[in-house]
């Protein structure tokens, strides 16, 4: 029977570590394919050489699919179950496969977020495919980024717990292709409650509020 330790080993040789640049540089590459896709008015002939080109491409990593748990801390399960869940202070380094901030997942739009010790903050900029209203963010898209946002502040600060509540407050409309500012930190702690809440600005004018109740088990510690 293998240990932990020699089945995360294994998951760092068959390229948990090894290969994330590379990754990176792929969901690079898809972003900007769907960025392209959700915009483009193409000829067919453009549109039936794209779809071959995916086709191909989802065909060349279908051998390479890691079979067990879905994680956003690391494609391998043994390496969060094993390890004690996420920590740290970088949450694109916490949650790699993130939808939301994950730089392994060609789903999360580009957001940088730094931790200074009591707060995060950050940019993120969401283009056409992000789209809700007219030349707008989706307000649902605006609820899954403070979700993560107050989220990821709580495993910062060595408290990561499942979303029971998530308020959100649209105060004006959140502008697509504009540097928006981030920011969330722990308003306070009730015992296996953690009471979050964050802001999402536009040059400075908060667009809209995040207030969150997560709830704190040993389970929520493994993935957020």
């Amino acid at each position: 029977m293998t240990t932990s330790g020699e089945r995360r080993a294994a998951a760092a040789a068959a390229g948990q570590v090894g290969e994330h640049d590379a990754t990176a540089e792929a969901v690079a590459a898809v972003r900007s394919l769907v960025d392209g896709l959700r915009v483009a008015d193409a000829p067919r002939e453009v549109l039936e050489r794209v779809t071959a080109l995916a086709t191909d491409a989802a065909a060349l990593l279908d051998p390479h699919r890691v079979q067990g748990m879905r994680m956003q801390g690391a494609l391998y399960p043994e390496v969060m179950l094993g390890g004690g869940g996420p920590s740290g202070s970088d949450p694109a380094t916490i949650f790699p496969y993130s939808p939301v901030v994950g730089p392994l997942n060609p789903l999360a739009p580009p957001i940088e977020l730094v931790f200074d010790g009591e707060r995060i903050r950050g940019t993120a900029m969401l283009g056409a495919p992000y789209a809700g209203p007219p030349d707008m963010v989706h307000g649902g898209e605006i609820a899954l980024v403070f979700d993560e946002l107050l989220g990821t502040t709580n495993v910062c600060h060595g408290l990561g717990a499942f979303t029971g509540t998530l308020s959100v407050r649209y105060e004006r409309p959140t502008p697509l292709d504009a540097e928006l500012e981030l920011e969330a930190w722990i308003d306070r702690v009730e015992g296996r409650k953690v009471f979050t809440t964050g802001t999402i600005s536009h040059r400075g004018e908060v667009t809209a509020r995040g207030e969150g109740i997560f709830i704190r088990t040993g389970i929520a510690a493994l993935d957020g």
